[in-house]
């Protein structure tokens, strides 16, 4: 199966250089690539670093949601949908405010921690029995939680790209 992930151009305020949009990779989307990799084939596209290609028609999409791009990211999915592709989308607005997003946006939205989450979506995507939702369980300890994959990504498109974030 192939998978395709992507971090939607973000929207610059006036006060925004084009440093802020290389400043790091996407965490959130270098995570699931770890998770998934050994299942699929991952791919993953920053569009801040490069437009999207949208004539490479993976199996699957997922995008990652912010509040701000999340009009892009339903643009996105349109076009991905329209190629009969499946969309996935999470990130810290699909988890922290799911019930904002319009029914028909995505074919599936992925709500909490990637690690408890992913997994099921592939294996479920594999068999045609996607559903509308997928919530985390909370993670049990540190043990839990995936590495980045930053091997696959050019790391000279950032500035930082070897980036911890912990809460």
């Amino acid at each position: 199966m192939k998978v395709k992930l992507i971090q939607p151009r973000m929207l610059k305020r006036p006060m925004d250089t084009d440093l802020k949009i290389r400043m790091s990779p996407h965490l959130g989307l270098l995570t699931v690539a770890n998770i998934i990799r050994y299942e699929c084939e991952v791919t993953i596209e920053n569009e801040n670093i490069r437009a999207i290609d949208f004539d490479d028609v993976p199996d699957l999409v997922g995008i990652a949601v912010t509040v701000d791009i999340l009009p892009r990211a339903i643009e996105i999915a349109s076009i991905y949908k329209e190629k009969g592709v499946k969309v996935i989308a999470g990130g810290i607005h699909i988890t922290t405010a799911s019930n904002t997003i319009p029914k028909e946006a995505f074919d599936s939205l992925c709500i909490g921690f990637a690690e408890n989450t992913w997994p099921q979506i592939i294996e479920d995507a594999k068999h045609g029995r996607l559903q509308s939702q997928y919530v985390s369980a909370p993670l049990e300890s540190g043990d839990d939680i995936a590495s980045p994959a930053y091997d696959l990504i050019d790391k000279t498109d950032y500035l930082w790209y070897n980036v911890v974030s912990t809460s």
